[in-house]
């Protein structure tokens, strides 16, 4: 009878074979789909968007460097501040964090979406893939 060598032995590597993972390709849900389609969308266009933007500071920069133009950043920071920050009960300006940031997304994708929770892993596997 003859004993054939253990496959670990073969390659060379004295760790076994990772094991089978226990997702299937084949039955990912409607919501898991939907939500890695809309990660990768959101992390591409959060590039395209930091790119744009950062272009439109940069040559703001270089023709204000030249007296081209003259941009006034303290009213373009207190239009931000209008937009973007919240007030409390208390009356105190509170700025935006990635939290409410991401609990704002979340709620703003998943709004009459009953897969919900296949749609959030699979809108942080397309965060993470994208």
């Amino acid at each position: 009878m003859r004993i054939s060598p253990e496959p670990s032995t073969l390659s060379g590597s004295p760790h076994p074979p990772p094991p089978e993972s226990s997702v299937s390709l084949y039955e990912l849900s409607f919501g898991t789909v939907a939500g890695i389609c809309a990660g990768v969308f959101i992390k591409k266009g959060a590039k395209a968007v930091a790119f744009f933007l950062g272009g439109v500071f940069v040559l703001l920069q270089y023709l204000g460097s030249f007296s081209i133009l003259r941009v006034d950043w303290a009213r373009m920071g207190h239009r931000f501040e209008r937009v973007f920050y919240t007030t409390d009960t208390t009356g105190t300006k509170r700025a935006p964090t990635i939290w409410t940031a991401w609990n704002w997304l979340v709620d703003f994708l998943t709004a009459d979406f009953p897969p919900r929770a296949s749609f959030l892993a699979g809108l942080a596997l397309g965060l993470r893939i994208g």
